[in-house]
């Protein structure tokens, strides 16, 4: 896979068949299809998969893998990413993102200022993060209406609100 991209994370097994329930970071926007390969991103770990079952319930997915076929199996893989191919997922849409877009993207203030560019992107479950890198400094804004006023695809930028130091 070229350039893998995480489209939920393992949060149990669910029965005993090999389910596993995910937590879907596209918000419904991406299935897998039955047949597709995957890959599994765990600690100092990937592995290639393909998907047999992917069902929405609510917030979450019901999954079926491959490589989990049975309870034991599924357990092994809490806390893994499931990633897919950059190239497989949809466009995003005219004012529409994905979050690995907003990677390298530039950072400015309300009040027009450069703060940076945008590093990384990563979740701690409720939200998103930001790293954010201005020259020397790097620094960390939780991705929420509070810390981030706009995001503007067509122009490439961040908006973050004006506080003076």
């Amino acid at each position: 896979m070229q350039q893998p991209v995480a489209i939920a994370v393992v949060r149990r097994p669910l029965g005993v068949k090999g389910d596993l329930l995910l937590e879907d970071y596209t918000d419904g926007a991406y299935a897998p299809a039955g047949g597709q390969e995957v890959v599994l991103l765990g600690p100092g770990a990937e592995m290639a998969t393909v998907v047999r079952s992917w069902e929405r319930r609510g917030a979450e997915v019901v999954a079926h893998l491959d490589c989990a076929e049975d309870r034991n199996a599924a357990e092994g893989y809490r806390g893994w990413r499931v990633a897919v191919d950059r190239d497989d997922l949809p466009p995003a849409g005219d004012d529409a993102y994905y979050a690995f877009e907003l990677v390298g993207l530039a950072v400015e203030t309300t009040a027009g200022e450069a703060a940076g560019q945008v590093e990384a992107v990563y979740s701690v479950g409720p939200h998103d993060v930001l790293t954010i890198r201005d020259g020397e400094r790097t620094y960390e804004v939780p991705f929420v209406r509070a810390h981030v006023a706009a995001v503007i695809p067509g122009r490439k930028v961040v908006v973050v609100p004006y506080r003076e130091a």
